[in-house]
């Protein structure tokens, strides 16, 4: 498969959907997160597709693709449940809201040249938008968190009544999406590329190289538990309540720090704060039991290495599998 440079392709993919490159959506991703902060409209496909172009070519890792324009967005049509065509984006768009599902919307379009479109199908992009949707809900977490503390240092003491509180609650979210992030960077992003590149190394027939890329593919989405399997699905439900919860947070510091001096405004803001750190520790806690569940009936390395990152110095579970009072959680 030399001559078709399928390598150099599914390069481009893993820089692309797996968000490997550096910087090449990074001016589109930081745009789309604040327009989503700041409850603006980003529902038009022709000013998504600028954005997508400029952020494509003020990148340093643009030479990868072969035109600028090989790489389209979209914003994904979803159909009813009672078999009407489909409904308007703009109306799917209000039901998302501006929370963590909201960028389920975007879908992402890399065209692939005959014959490579024989292994890079239209089935195999939507499994690569599907795991980029649950990296994106990552990303999102990762920034509005790193965005939040470095207002609540620069207000620290001014904003809240509690501030050692909300650094406490703060630490843990950001602990959570730090090491999760890692995980995906460590698993998908290196190890299962790994795994392909030697499968691609031994195959010898197209139906071989198909088969290692369904597999690949495969692998990607238990990974990020996209994949279709209700164990999957319960896992990566809890895993977006704490990513949900970190843009809740987000909401809270960002009250305090523009005016929130009111003091019912700081009640409420106080009382979310506690719904905030007892909804974490309650997914937790529930991550954990069930990933130590499925690592007592299993061999599943990379369940092992995300309690690790997740549990690191046994921080909410001992080697026993026992969980006692978390550290710096207030009394209820």
């Amino acid at each position: 498969m030399g001559e078709w440079r399928l390598m150099d392709e599914l390069f481009v993919l893993r820089a692309i959907y797996l968000l490997g490159s550096g910087d090449m959506l990074q001016q589109f991703l930081i745009t789309i997160f604040d327009k989503l902060d700041r409850g603006n409209s980003w529902d038009d496909d022709f000013e998504l597709n600028n954005l997508l172009q400029e952020s494509i070519r003020n990148s340093a890792d643009k030479m990868l693709l072969t035109a600028p324009d090989s790489l389209v967005v979209s914003l994904a049509k979803y159909d009813t449940h009672n078999g009407e065509e489909g409904i308007s984006t703009s109306k799917k768009g209000r039901a998302l809201g501006f929370g963590i599902d909201a960028l389920d919307m975007l879908n992402f379009t890399y065209k692939v040249s005959w014959p490579l479109d024989l292994i890079i199908n239209t089935e195999a992009l939507k499994k690569y938008n599907q795991v980029m949707g649950f990296l994106l809900k990552v990303k999102r977490a990762k920034f509005v968190l790193d965005e939040t503390r470095k207002w609540m240092w620069k207000a620290r003491g001014r904003t809240a009544h509690n501030f050692k509180q909300h650094l406490i609650v703060a630490q843990k979210l950001l602990h959570f999406v730090d090491a999760f992030h890692q995980y995906v960077m460590d698993r998908v992003y290196h190890s299962a590329w790994t795994e392909l590149c030697d499968g691609m190394t031994a195959a010898t027939t197209l139906d071989e190289v198909m088969e290692v890329h369904e597999a690949y593919l495969s692998s990607i989405q238990r990974q990020c538990f996209v994949a279709s399997d209700k164990l999957w699905a319960l896992i990566a439900s809890r895993v977006k309540t704490i990513l949900g919860l970190a843009l809740d947070f987000h909401n809270v510091e960002q009250t305090l720090s523009t005016g929130g001096t009111a003091s019912a405004v700081r009640t409420r803001c106080e009382m979310e704060i506690d719904r905030i750190e007892k909804q974490f520790d309650e997914c937790v806690i529930f991550l954990l039991r069930i990933l130590s569940f499925k690592l007592n009936v299993g061999h599943f390395p990379h369940l092992a290495d995300l309690v690790t990152r997740i549990n690191y110095n046994h921080y909410f579970m001992s080697d026993s599998g026992s969980f006692s009072a978390i550290p710096g959680s207030r009394p209820r």
